[in-house]
């Protein structure tokens, strides 16, 4: 029926409260056996997820959360610019060793330098991953 959801996806449920297009904002309960019936006072979570099948608003849905986008964002946003501080003021300290400047501030205007390209790909693919519906949580159907 929904070829397009694995095992590794965890498949919650939630409720529709807007719809913006083709993306819906759907809170999630605490856990799945709350079911968002409103009878305590748990603070929900509200996400963004692709509806994909349509649901309106009021309406209980399942969805699945694709952890794999985590690992690429966690990776993105943490390790990405360690990374790049690190070429950086290699890179610096061979330029000043090469041309005989002090090695300090070189290594650091490097690793500054870098960090800064860093930002600029970690930007610029964030506006392709927004861009991109099936990082989205999405919403596989309506639970009647």
């Amino acid at each position: 029926m929904h070829d397009n959801v694995y095992l590794q996806d965890e498949i919650q449920r939630g409720i529709i409260l807007s719809i913006d297009g083709d993306l819906a904002k759907v809170r999630v309960a605490a856990n799945a056996e709350c079911d968002n019936c409103g009878q305590c006072n748990v603070v929900h979570m509200e996400i963004i997820a692709y509806n994909a099948v349509n649901a309106k608003i009021g309406e209980k849905i399942r969805f699945t959360m694709v952890h794999d986008s985590m690992n690429k964002i966690a990776f993105m946003i943490f390790i990405l610019p360690l990374i790049f501080i690190f070429l950086g003021i290699y890179a610096g300290s061979s330029f000043a060793s090469a041309f005989n400047f002090s090695s300090t501030a070189v290594s650091i205007v490097g690793g500054l330098l870098f960090l800064m390209i860093a930002i600029f790909i970690i930007y610029s693919y964030d506006k392709k991953y927004r861009l991109n519906k099936s990082n989205f949580p999405q919403v596989i159907e309506v639970i009647k």
